[in-house]
């Protein structure tokens, strides 16, 4: 018999997060009945987010003070994964929302209060894609103008984090994260791709507004894991060096809707002929797409938990990676995201010409999953050149991992 994958799995996390899995596992059908109508209202459906809400998963990275799960790094991954066999988009959105939880708690503890003071279910978006942002210096902090792109499940949340090169204190320039209130910005409704299509990542835009310093927090200063945050919080989660374990808040999706993809394919074959009249079970061919896929769904899922319980250690122990090790994450990453592709590549030719209906789930995961391999924290080609600098002596593309 085979083993219970799920309860093979859970042997990582405690009870509280094992019981957000299980919650997640029940919500899967229900977010893959309501994948079409995401796709055609191009954002997650009302409902959709009200239950994600309900069930805490935007509060998983959240710091314990305001209520937050605080959980180990990486269940944002593993309940995107499970959300994701269902609908991609939704687990795209709940994974990167959750996210943004565990950078806000990286702030001065001041910008924490703000937004969950008041509200402590507040959901944080992010846009890290600046058009050409304005800023300039203010008594207190700075006045900033611009436009973001690609702000995912942006119109269910309640405060954005956007980054932009401002003056540091002692002089010169750095990249900064920088906290916004809702009515600092207006939403865009500009989401319109083959890919990833109701996750609702629409533009946010901002024009002459103040920021107080209180509300910025230098990009570099994550990397050592030296942040504000790090001292008003106490879980290691908050000490993490953000860019170099980023990437696995983006895989899950991915490897989730090949998965679905798998299982899809699986029970649609039941009793299915070729046009020749031959079981499509019994031919050589099927059955070895299906194996090479499902080997392929499981090396991307054993890569990540083998560096998610790295991170979590290290975390635990306050002790931050060397550079080659930084880059080794991503490079996994990337590498998990590619064997996603592949295993969907590999399985669309099975269901023929099926596989062009946009509304077939298999079709909708090739589309997502390409989507999400197009993000640059994933793509093959510069993780790789990334690992190959550092592992050569020389030095990875980007400082901040």
């Amino acid at each position: 018999m085979e083993p219970d994958r799920n309860a093979l799995a859970d042997d990582e996390w405690s009870p509280a997060e094992r019981a957000l899995l299980a919650r997640a596992r029940e919500l899967t059908p229900v977010v893959a009945a309501r994948a079409a109508e995401a796709e055609r209202l191009r954002r997650l459906p009302d409902a959709t987010n009200r239950e994600f809400h309900e069930a805490g998963f935007y509060r998983i990275m959240q710091p314990a003070r305001y209520g937050g799960s605080q959980a180990r790094y990486g269940l944002h991954t593993a309940l995107a994964m499970e959300i994701a066999r269902g609908c991609a988009s939704s687990g795209w959105a709940l994974s990167v929302t959750a996210c943004h939880s565990w950078i806000l708690g990286m702030f001065p503890r001041e910008a924490q209060d703000e937004i969950w003071g008041p509200k402590p279910h507040a959901a944080i978006a992010s846009t890290f894609f600046a058009v050409s942002p304005e800023v300039t210096p203010a008594p207190g902090g700075v006045r900033l103008s611009g436009r973001w792109r690609i702000s995912s499940n942006v119109d269910h949340c309640e405060a954005a984090i956007v980054i932009a090169m401002a003056p540091k204190p002692d002089g010169g320039l750095a990249q900064y994260f920088i906290v916004l209130h809702p009515d600092q910005y207006r939403i865009e409704a500009c989401w319109n791709t083959a890919g990833l299509a109701a996750t609702g990542s629409n533009d946010i835009v901002a024009e002459n507004v103040f920021v107080p310093a209180h509300r910025m927090l230098d990009t570099m200063a994550t990397r050592l894991g030296q942040t504000p945050g790090a001292g008003a919080n106490d879980h290691y989660t908050f000490a993490l060096p953000l860019f170099a374990p980023f990437s696995h808040t983006l895989v899950g999706p991915a490897i989730g809707a090949a998965r679905g993809a798998l299982d899809w394919i699986v029970a649609d074959l039941a009793g299915k002929a070729s046009v020749a009249g031959a079981p499509l079970a019994a031919l050589p061919t099927v059955q070895t797409r299906v194996a090479e896929a499902a080997a392929e769904i499981e090396a991307a899922t054993a890569i990540l938990s083998v560096d998610r319980a790295r991170i979590n250690a290290d975390g635990a122990r306050r002790r931050l990676p060397d550079d080659e090790q930084r880059v080794r994450y991503r490079l996994n990453v990337g590498y998990a995201t590619k064997l996603a592709v592949q295993a969907v590549e590999r399985l669309l030719p099975v269901i023929g010409g099926r596989g062009l209906e946009t509304a077939n789930p298999v079709q909708r995961a090739w589309r997502d999953v390409h989507a999400v391999a197009q993000h640059i924290a994933l793509t093959w080609d510069l993780q790789a050149l990334n690992y190959g600098a550092v592992r050569l002596g020389l030095k990875a593309g980007d400082p901040r991992i």
